[in-house]
């Protein structure tokens, strides 16, 4: 029987049990941070909330203008007549408009 020694015994198995753990937390560390799931998808994402949020808060305050004018439209005569004026080019009787291109 002599002196053999198991391939998988003693020192051997404990580095080989080590490096295979090894592999394993290397695995886990490059999907905690490239994986799908990981920091840098979320970092996107949380990127793409802030340019949201900030677009959000762009279009509420274009709402806000849009729903003043719309207030001024059904209470102010006077504003009611520089819109239709500005904007669909009338004239009161006697009067005569001159339209210039844009250069």
């Amino acid at each position: 029987m002599g002196n053999r020694r198991h391939p998988f015994s003693g020192a051997s198995m404990k580095h080989m049990i080590s490096g295979l753990l090894l592999v394993v937390i290397i695995y886990f560390a490059w999907l905690t941070w490239f994986g799908s799931r990981g920091s840098r998808a979320l970092r996107m994402v949380e990127s793409e909330i802030d340019r949201l949020g900030q677009h959000n808060l762009e279009l509420k305050v274009e709402n806000q203008h849009l729903g003043d004018k719309i207030r001024l439209l059904q209470s102010d005569s006077r504003y009611q007549e520089l819109v239709v004026r500005r904007e669909l080019h009338m004239i009161r009787d006697n009067e005569i408009l001159f339209l210039f291109e844009d250069r």
